[in-house]
């Protein structure tokens, strides 16, 4: 599972969450509604990366490209689990936790500290990735 904040990051700069999305094998996935909302940012993202509209389209097409979108009814049966697991915290993050309950999945990809604060999934740091990813034998 991957947040917005990663793909931000993704798309703002040639990064390690970049990389990781690109060149892992690592199959990530996301609610819906967090492309929805990077595509209703977009202009203002196009502007901070300083990327022409038509560079800007190709770049989230291709970021997008290596993230499965579940579902919102496919959350449905998760979100009083995942609201409580983030409540007093944010909950306008609880799609994530329901997303990864709702799929098998190791845990949240995250640098959204409010994340890691809930119980109900893991969440991992770009930086905890990195060393999991090199554990495994990856080099990027």
């Amino acid at each position: 599972m991957v947040d917005a904040n990663i793909l931000v990051a993704a798309f703002l700069k040639d990064s390690t969450a970049r990389r990781i999305l690109t060149l892992s094998l690592i199959e990530f996935s996301a609610p819906t509604l967090l492309l929805e909302e990077l595509e209703r940012h977009l202009p203002s993202l196009r502007e901070r990366a300083g990327l022409s509209a038509r560079q800007s389209y190709e770049l989230f097409r291709l970021l997008t490209g290596y993230v499965t979108t579940i579902a919102e009814d496919s959350l449905q049966p998760f979100w009083d689990e995942a609201n409580e697991a983030m409540e007093g915290i944010d909950l306008r993050d609880a799609a994530y936790v329901a997303a990864a309950l709702a799929i098998p999945c190791e845990g949240i990809w995250s640098d959204d500290l409010h994340l890691k604060a809930q119980g109900a999934v893991p969440c991992f740091t770009t930086r905890e990735l990195v060393s999991m990813l090199r554990d495994e034998g990856l080099r990027f």
